[in-house]
């Protein structure tokens, strides 16, 4: 996606400016590491949780991506969906986008969520592979 898809997010009020906040999106994205790597200790004992830490992980560090930007979504429904689209939008160009997979994980974290979905630990090892990069890339782009 390119700039214009950043711009239509702030337009349709999906993101919002604010003030660049570089030291907490630095924490921000300690803490993304540190779920990854609670993540890995855990996958094999509870899938279910550490697919969650994993989620969290991509998420916090988007989130921090966004807040070193100066952005952060929208108040109301579907702030995580707002993520994935923030995501898409600014992320491109750090050529993750194989990686990328917020939907499809939003989706499954929903389903353990809210459904009881319990999470294989195949589908762990594949997210954890994702989040990894993700995590690690905007980590160096901050």
């Amino acid at each position: 996606m390119t700039r214009a898809d950043l711009q239509r997010l702030l337009a349709t009020n999906r993101i919002r400016p604010t003030a660049p906040d570089p030291e907490t999106a630095a924490a921000e994205i300690d803490v993304a590491r540190r779920h990854v790597a609670s993540a890995e200790k855990i996958m094999d004992d509870d899938a279910t949780l550490a697919f969650t830490a994993l989620y969290d992980a991509m998420r916090k560090a988007i989130a921090a991506h966004m807040r070193a930007r100066g952005y952060r979504v929208t108040r109301g429904a579907g702030s995580h969906a707002k993520t994935g689209e923030y995501a898409v939008a600014a992320l491109a160009r750090l050529d993750i986008g194989a990686h990328l997979e917020f939907d499809a994980l939003r989706d499954l974290r929903n389903q353990s969520e809210y459904h009881a979905l319990r999470v294989d630990i195949e589908e762990v090892r594949q997210a954890a592979e994702h989040v990894r990069v993700i995590v690690g890339a905007i980590g160096a782009d901050l």
